[in-house]
């Protein structure tokens, strides 16, 4: 079963994207940056959902440290964000909010096939 780690400040959104994958996937949940790097580190998933606007450490701060981690290299970042994200961003793709649970499976098909 794929793992995915989702990192929203909002108990809503998380819920939500668990309701959404909790059938096809075992998904973690992380309400912070500093927490999600932990969870990364600890139990490495398949794929993230990492929400642009955290307190403390901002999702791009989060990206970035992704990034740098060689043990992290290939785990794929998927952006949770109302606007488009800045492009030097680089994400692997992009989930707009509002989403659908549909749109939700949809945008992370080709990380969980």
């Amino acid at each position: 079963m794929k793992r995915v780690l989702v990192v929203d400040d909002e108990p809503v959104i998380r819920a939500l994207v668990v309701a959404c994958l909790a059938t096809d996937c075992k998904v973690s949940a992380a309400a912070d940056g500093r927490d999600a790097l932990a969870s990364l580190h600890s139990e490495r998933p398949d794929v993230v959902l990492l929400d642009v606007s955290l307190p403390g450490m901002s999702g791009a701060e989060v990206l970035r440290e992704i990034r740098k981690d060689e043990s992290l290299q290939g785990v794929p970042v998927l952006l949770l964000t109302g606007l488009e994200p800045p492009a030097e961003l680089e994400p692997d793709g992009v989930v707009l909010k509002p989403f659908t649970p549909a749109t939700l499976r949809a945008s992370l098909t080709p990380w969980l096939s």
